[in-house]
């Protein structure tokens, strides 16, 4: 589920052919809407979901993203995620949970995603444990 993404602003044409420039948040909307949406529909499908494994979900989801993207950046000479970046991944989840779970995806909610991925992001076996993770789902 790792996908590349750019991190820079890239020009679209829309529908009149003008050139408009897509926001980071933008590009990063349909992969982590997808990641989200096969993980969470994984964890269903094995009768694993409730609301504390769809919020780890969210968490994992986010912090496997962040390394991807990370990676990205240094294999292109292009220094760590930007505030901008890191916003814009969080802002992608909390609206996929509030437009997925609508009236039951809370502000604390959010927190504890955002807290379990920055817990996750820290650690220093994050790529074990987030791989590990993601193969587990995949059983």
């Amino acid at each position: 589920m790792v996908r590349k993404i750019s991190t820079s602003k890239v020009n679209v044409n829309n529908d009149n052919g003008t050139i408009i420039m897509e926001s980071i948040k933008e590009q990063m909307k349909m992969p982590i809407s997808l990641d989200l949406h096969m993980t969470i529909s994984k964890l269903a499908e094995k009768n694993e979901i409730d609301k504390d494994s769809a919020l780890e979900a969210g968490a994992y989801v986010a912090a496997q993203f962040m390394e991807s993207v990370k990676k990205t950046k240094f294999e292109n000479d292009q220094g760590p995620l930007s505030k901008e970046e890191l916003k814009a991944i969080f802002e992608v989840i909390g609206e996929f949970y509030s437009e997925s779970f609508k009236g039951q995806f809370t502000q604390s909610d959010f927190d504890t995603i955002t807290q379990k991925t920055m817990s996750l992001i820290m650690s220093p076996n994050k790529d074990t444990t987030i791989s590990n993770y993601f193969k587990k789902l995949m059983e």
